[in-house]
């Protein structure tokens, strides 16, 4: 007879720190884009990244500072039918899972080394919603008042809890708490998962949420969420709508895009994998909404008939290239939101220029160029003392646009670390500036 050996916590940590990430929970791709789970998570991270200790990874902080977090999931059993999940009852594999006083052990064995500084927390769906919630509660309530821990504590909330009193815990324990949605709408997460109910088992958590958070001083200040990019034939449209609803209505801190690979034994295994390109431009959208304060009229230009972001070029430089009556910008006289409007030109490059101008006249490109302007792009859109773009080169930008047209595929890895470095404003962003929409 076979006697299969219990797996001790670190193997239970590599194998599940491998799984939880704050945007997705997928296996490593292979060449040819089918994902297999369960294999070789001792040496690499999510999505393909190395890491030199499994279970830990680099998140950056909404100030802008970057720290380690233990992420990892309290379990990958799961009874949902979710048809993109490798954690989902379609995939035939071994599944690991903690017991309580294990998993709270070893954070705070891991914090104590100093190797982690706070914790992601995600599982699967190991007997219904109330019940895991109830788990990673306890053991987060473990880590808070046996071991004493005050740290960051990013929390998912199961889809599906139900419980008033668990939200209301889950909002007093987590620093940031985050129910996944998935798909934008009900229609759309019908496609890919009958199990799963959007109103109730979504969207009301999040609501409730949001009101414990104005109600309540202290505990959780913020909600996230993830979307999968492309698994139920959505537009970006449809994500642009939802998203402009989550960050306006219930005060999100962050969206976060996945675009969508399939995972063998699926329903969805032989479905096309989206491009990675695309999630890359969705960032880019949520940027300029989120920060830029572009509204829905303005960020139009970007969107085909069909509802779909250009992937060939960002949406910024498409939006400016359809409004040339607006441009060029002088530099002098422009105001900071006519500033930012400007391919090349982020937040921080258009404050500096305010504060500069009012010291003295901008004259120079290199001057700009000191200020964080992206001269390539923005050259065309912006006028100064000794510049002025010819209507011609302003009306065709024929290189510019051909440039523009064509950049090179982000891999994987720099567009996860690209949606990493936003939240701090891209300060060390892995993408060419000469790409970046977010940084510019």
């Amino acid at each position: 007879m076979l006697i299969q050996r219990a797996p001790d916590v670190y193997e239970k940590l590599r194998h599940l720190g491998g799984m939880a990430t704050d945007d997705v929970l997928s296996p490593a791709e292979r060449s040819d884009g089918v994902a297999r789970p369960g294999e070789g998570w001792e040496r690499v991270g999510p999505r393909g990244g190395v890491t030199p200790y499994a279970g830990v990874y680099k998140a950056a902080m909404p100030n802008g500072k970057r720290i380690s977090l233990m992420r990892v999931m309290f379990t990958d059993h799961c009874i949902m039918d979710c048809h993109y999940c490798p954690n989902s009852y379609w995939v035939p594999r071994r599944r690991y899972g903690f017991k309580v006083d294990e998993l709270a052990r070893l954070f705070d064995e891991m914090h104590s080394r100093h190797m982690v500084e706070g914790l992601f927390l995600s599982s699967g769906i190991f007997k219904d919603p109330n019940a895991t919630q109830e788990r990673l509660l306890d053991v987060v309530e473990a880590i808070r008042s046996r071991y004493g821990f005050r740290g960051y504590i990013h929390l998912k909330v199961m889809p599906g809890t139900s419980t008033d009193a668990l939200l209301e815990q889950s909002q007093r324990l987590g620093a940031r708490l985050s129910v996944n949605m998935e798909s934008p709408s009900a229609e759309h997460l019908r496609k890919v998962s009958t199990m799963k109910d959007f109103d109730n088992g979504i969207v009301a958590p999040m609501k409730r949420i949001s009101e414990l958070m104005q109600e309540r001083y202290g505990g959780a200040v913020g909600q996230a969420t993830q979307l999968v990019v492309g698994a139920a034939d959505e537009s970006d449209w449809d994500i642009y709508t939802r998203m402009r609803s989550l960050y306006g209505e219930y005060g999100f801190k962050r969206v976060y895009y996945s675009a969508f690979r399939p995972v063998q034994y699926t329903p969805l295994e032989e479905h096309p994998a989206t491009p990675p390109v695309r999630e890359h431009r969705l960032y880019q959208m949520d940027w300029l909404s989120r920060i830029y304060g572009y509204d829905a009229e303005e960020l139009r230009p970007a969107f085909d008939t069909g509802g779909f972001l250009e992937l060939r070029a960002d949406p910024k430089l498409m939006i400016a290239m359809n409004n040339f009556e607006q441009f060029p910008v002088d530099v002098n006289r422009g105001t900071e939101r006519e500033l930012l409007r400007v391919p090349g030109v982020g937040p921080l490059a258009a404050n500096r220029i305010v504060k500069q101008r009012a010291q003295h006249t901008i004259t120079q490109r290199q001057e700009l160029q000191a200020m964080g302007v992206v001269m390539k792009r923005a050259m065309p859109f912006l006028r100064f003392p000794g510049h002025k773009p010819t209507p011609a080169k302003q009306g065709e930008l024929a290189l510019f646009r051909e440039q523009a047209a064509t950049p090179a595929q982000p891999s994987r890895r720099t567009v996860d670390l690209h949606a990493t470095h936003a939240a701090s404003g891209c300060t060390s962003c892995p993408l060419n500036p000469g790409t970046c929409g977010m940084a510019a």
